[in-house]
């Protein structure tokens, strides 16, 4: 303890002030030591006990308190949940709500119905997610690009006898198949799981001279045919491109929409200067920006994304939110015992440290409906992709 005496004859510079001054900041120093270590220590008690979640509000991953309690219907598609220590995945060692008849996949084979690029970006986030949470052992992936997707769905609802072979498809191949006529339907196939929804994405080169989405349009409303880069015919892209069209004031059937199998295809086409703008999902032009390569004039959610540094349409005047959901199904003829597993690993994938971290990076909203409550959401959507097809006058 420093004690100060103010004396007339008490230089205020002097070496007993200055060793006052020193034993004070000690003490202030050495109390703020213990203040920020009994935080740290309050913060780690805090950090370290989660509270479980009630079995009324479980979800597949949630902690829970006690083993063997059973969450009734609340799994997917009414199925219980059993409070289980886990002994594998990021929750080893931990009591979570669990599908206590869960089995981990030993295999999936996917069938990607474009060029690598975004679908295959989801079908490898769903199996290194599965493989890193114990859900899955291997994966392999067989790309069937060509006519909207299309010719992919036609190979896989070929397959027979293979309950590991899953598709991955989206809003792209939704539109696909009316744009170009195809007799297939994707609803003869077995739905799985709805996993996200990723938004679109206008990118042009670095040194273009647009420098904003409204320089490009008043462009081309000028020049309704320069050249547009995007994915498949009837696609995510090609959808977006012409909504934008029709909120532009540009008429659909005269825009130069220029189709690539896959997002790396798209983005070649720009930097080579064969077309003036591409179209893709957002995630798809990341390392391009970042190597200063490309520039995102806008992008098609409702609010601007993390780790995007361009503006929403909406925020730059142009009424327009629009994104594209991805999704997997599995042959027509999978047994309904080896249905409920797989819908079961999916779901339980959702919750995982590792999917979650893939929705992060590539700012993927979390957009989920496992089993049939996806395929009853498939009977509403895939009419409404076709009259907006029909509306565009897409159509092939």
């Amino acid at each position: 303890v420093c004690q100060l005496t103010f004396s007339p004859s008490l230089n205020p510079s002097s070496g007993r002030t200055k060793e006052c001054l020193v034993n004070s900041k000690k003490i202030a120093t050495g109390l703020g030591a213990i203040v920020a270590a009994f935080g740290l220590v309050l913060s780690s008690a805090t950090t370290s006990v989660a509270a479980p979640v009630p079995e009324y509000k479980a979800k597949a991953g949630d902690e829970c308190r006690k083993a063997g309690i059973v969450a009734k219907a609340r799994g997917a598609e009414g199925t219980d949940l059993t409070c289980t220590l886990l002994t594998y995945g990021s929750y080893k060692d931990t009591l979570r709500w669990w599908y206590a008849d869960l089995k981990p996949l030993k295999n999936l084979d996917w069938v990607v119905p474009a060029n690598p690029g975004g679908y295959s970006q989801t079908s490898t986030a769903i199996s290194e997610s599965l493989k890193k949470e114990g859900l899955l052992q291997t994966y392999t992936s067989v790309f069937k690009p060509g006519a909207g997707g299309t010719v992919g769905l036609g190979f896989f609802q070929e397959i027979k006898n293979k309950p590991e072979s899953v598709l991955i498809t989206g809003l792209a191949m939704a539109g696909g198949i009316p744009s170009n006529k195809s007799p297939l339907k994707l609803e003869n196939s077995t739905p799985i799981a709805k996993v996200m929804r990723e938004y679109e994405a206008l990118a042009v080169p670095a040194n273009s001279k647009y420098r904003t989405v409204a320089d490009f349009l008043n462009d081309w409303k000028s020049k309704p045919t320069l050249p547009i880069a995007g994915g498949n015919l009837g696609g995510a892209d090609h959808q977006f491109i012409g909504l934008l069209a029709k909120a532009a004031g540009v008429d659909p059937k005269k825009m130069n929409y220029v189709v690539y199998s896959g997002g790396p295809e798209v983005i070649a086409s720009v930097l080579s200067g064969a077309t003036v703008i591409g179209a893709s999902g957002s995630a798809e032009f990341q390392a391009q920006v970042a190597a200063g390569k490309l520039r995102v004039l806008a992008i098609s959610s409702a609010n601007r994304l993390a780790g995007v540094s361009a503006r929403t349409l909406k925020s730059q005047g142009i009424d327009l939110v629009y994104g594209n959901w991805r999704g997997v199904m599995a042959t027509a003829d999978l047994s309904e015992a080896d249905r409920l597993n797989m819908v079961k690993v999916f779901d339980a994938m959702r919750g995982t440290p590792t999917w979650r971290g893939y929705l992060t990076q590539y700012n993927w909203d979390d957009e989920w409906l496992a089993g049939k409550t996806f395929g009853t959401w498939l009977k509403t959507e895939l009419p409404l992709v076709a009259g907006v097809i029909k509306d565009l006058g897409l159509g092939g």
